[in-house]
């Protein structure tokens, strides 16, 4: 039997298919499909050559939830909120994000304002009902929806985190009354009191709900077609799987799916070969991200913006900016050279693809560089022109009047600058030390400029798994079940009813056990944690610490020590003896999901056999110079082989860089350790 993960990018589609006894791995690779990419996931399935009814767990990742926010490709969508508060989305907290951007523009509503629609209610803060619903108000707005053809609701009270009472009568009507559409209600989404954030995540699962709905009912035909008898699941953005059910209520769950496997699977590989501390690097053929490992586990935020557009649910805390292989290099006003944010994607993809792209990117300055191998590249599965990349590369070496070579290296440079600044503001910026982290690089492209971004920021050691090019696909196997309710409950520690404090845990336990009952889930699989956001009386940030499960009073004392402890090392600082106050009460549960045993690799000497090194090739390292670096065949290397650079490693997915100073070795699970020497 076998364990299969699919991961939609915006340059290639990944597979990964993993044996269950064996821990042997194939991979597949294709071109993604934006137009429908179910289809890209079905060509990648298929590369595999096995039926279907043989995988057991099937889980997908996918890039249809950020695609349709950032295009604006998502359902004709309608709000409906309490009188009063139809323009909160453009309030919002009546703040410029980017303060000395001369350019700045807020983001753009995804509602226009007359499909905004209010209603005569109010529940205040405690719960109470101050204002009853105007059951009757309904109808006009309803009447409306229909005239409008709207697909998708969104339905956000004032203080329905504290009593739904309202947007569940809401739901209810719009169900029987307009069917068909789909229903957002804000409570079911979070329950946290924060109004602008509450409304705008809201809002955007109801904008993609529609859309990713209609996309999971083609993907699921397609696999039950080819006899997949089990459940589908899906990657969230928190680090979790969910089944395919449950996404499509909460497709926002799902808005940074692929990338988050990346962390999920850093953390795991690091854990597994005595990492702790890790730095996950991953370039696409779009983007570059990070996320920072410690202790074993990735960090995590409770707010994401995606075109400046909150949403208030917990995701794996990644940067990411626009650079990836496809990242078009260009030319401003003022005849400075960048690369990025545009990208070439997947169609029609870098010049050297051969399908009308034009313009120079990264890919085509590897290749150019001979960092590429055009005769292996996707292991020899997809032809490549280096003609048409010389030709586009040559269009920044004319404006320079520069070589072709030093433009490319010039290309190479700009996006290691970009990615150097990108691991810097998750690390440093933020007080860590990246010399005490290692960096675990993957991704199509990630390998090549793993070590020029460890050398700028002093990283130690480069970890390259196996089959780096579809890691996230690999990282999604390892993902456990994964469930976050929260609940706003708003207090000064010392006034504190613990007998509330209880109740609410338990009311969010009973909304996991709910879900993990509908994914089928056996309750002694269960494990749910307990933990508060907390702050100075008067603060407006809040930090995450753990509680029990049954508060009693001697774990304030216990609770606020955590606390202290917490900003001390977050913040540098802290006010033990300062009043604290509760905002939100927490409770993640996971099921953990069998892990699948990894195949070892038969050991060698130190040096690699004669098969495993290919030769030499001359790569261009600038002022005109070439240097030899030696080529090997990853598949070919065994346990214990040492490789001293400058040395190119290449394989289906990947080629990996070593540098002249640098010495690569060969772990038992065939992993890349890639150190000074």
């Amino acid at each position: 039997m076998y364990r299969l993960g699919t991961d939609v990018g915006g340059t290639f589609t990944d597979g990964v298919l993993l044996e269950e006894k064996t821990g042997k791995i194939q991979v597949s690779k294709v071109s993604s499909t934006p137009k429908n990419p179910a289809i890209g996931t079905v060509q990648s399935m298929e590369r595999f050559e096995i039926p279907l009814q043989e995988v057991t767990f099937l889980v997908h990742g996918t890039t249809v939830v950020i695609n349709a926010l950032i295009e604006g490709t998502g359902a004709k969508t309608a709000l409906i909120t309490t009188e009063g508060f139809r323009d909160v989305l453009e309030i919002g907290r009546s703040n410029r994000i980017e303060m000395y951007n001369a350019l700045y523009s807020r983001p753009r509503s995804l509602i226009p304002r007359h499909l905004r629609f209010e209603i005569r209610e109010r529940i205040l803060a405690d719960g109470s009902v101050f204002v009853p619903l105007k059951i009757s108000a309904l109808e006009n707005i309803i009447k409306k929806l229909n005239e409008k053809e709207i697909k998708s609701v969104a339905v956000c009270l004032l203080n329905a985190y504290a009593n739904p009472e309202h947007e569940q009568k809401i739901g209810k009507i719009l169900e029987e009354k307009v069917p068909g559409i789909t229903v957002s209600l804000s409570h079911l989404i979070t329950r946290r009191y924060y109004e602008y954030e509450r409304t705008s995540t809201t809002v955007q699962n109801a904008y993609v709900m529609p859309v990713v709905q209609g996309y999971l009912r083609s993907l699921e035909k397609e696999v039950r077609d080819r006899r997949f008898k089990s459940v589908l699941q899906i990657m969230q953005s928190n680090g979790g799987i969910m089944t395919s059910d449950i996404a499509r209520e909460m497709p926002i769950a799902m808005v940074e799916s692929g990338p988050s496997a990346g962390a999920i699977g850093g953390a795991q590989l690091a854990k597994m070969i005595g990492y702790e501390n890790v730095i996950t690097y991953d370039m696409g053929g779009t983007t570059a991200k990070s996320a920072i490992i410690t202790g074993g586990l990735p960090e995590t935020t409770e707010q994401y913006l995606v075109e400046g557009r909150p949403i208030l649910l917990p995701v794996v805390d990644m940067r990411e900016i626009g650079a990836g292989g496809g990242s078009i290099a260009w030319i401003d006003e003022a005849g400075a050279l960048h690369v990025g944010p545009q990208s070439s994607g997947a169609e029609p993809g870098p010049a050297c693809y051969m399908r009308g792209g034009k313009e120079p990117t990264v890919t085509d300055a590897n290749l150019e560089l001979a960092i590429l191998d055009p005769e292996y590249f996707l292991g020899g599965k997809m032809e490549i022109s280096p003609k048409l990349g010389r030709e586009a590369v040559k269009k920044i070496a004319d404006y320079y009047k520069l070589s072709i070579d030093e433009a490319a290296l010039g290309i190479t440079k700009i996006v290691n600058i970009n990615m150097s600044g990108l691991l810097n503001s998750m690390t440093v910026k933020r007080g860590y030390d990246p010399r005490e982290y290692a960096l675990v690089a993957f991704g199509g492209a990630g390998p090549i400029h793993a070590a020029a971004i460890a050398r700028e920021l002093r990283i130690p050691t480069i970890i390259v798994p196996p089959f780096p090019g579809v890691f996230s696909a690999w990282g999604m196997l390892m993902a456990d079940m994964r469930h976050d309710f929260n609940q706003t409950y708003l207090k000064p520690m010392d006034e504190v009813d613990l007998i509330t404090v209880n109740g609410i845990y338990r009311d969010l336990e009973g909304q996991l056990m709910g879900l993990f009952t509908r994914e089928g889930i056996v309750v002694k699989d269960i494990v749910i944690s307990y933990s508060m956001d907390l702050r100075y009386l008067g603060q407006e940030h809040t930090l995450t610490v753990s509680a029990p499960a049954l508060m009693k009073d001697n774990d304030k004392s216990v609770v606020e020590k955590r606390f202290d402890a917490l900003h001390l090392k977050v913040y540098g600082h802290n006010a033990p003896e300062e009043p604290k106050e509760i905002v939100s009460l927490k409770a993640t549960g996971i099921a953990k999901v069998r892990k699948p045993v990894l195949e070892c690799i038969a050991s060698g000497a130190s040096n690699p056999t004669s098969e495993a090194k290919l030769g030499i090739r001359k790569v261009y390292i600038g002022n005109g110079k070439y240097q030899d670096f030696g080529i090997y065949r990853r598949d070919l290397l065994l346990e214990g082989n040492r490789i001293a650079g400058p040395a190119l490693i290449e394989e289906d997915t990947a080629t990996t860089v070593v540098e002249a100073d640098q010495k690569c070795t060969v772990d038992r699970y065939g992993n890349l350790i890639i150190g000074r020497d």
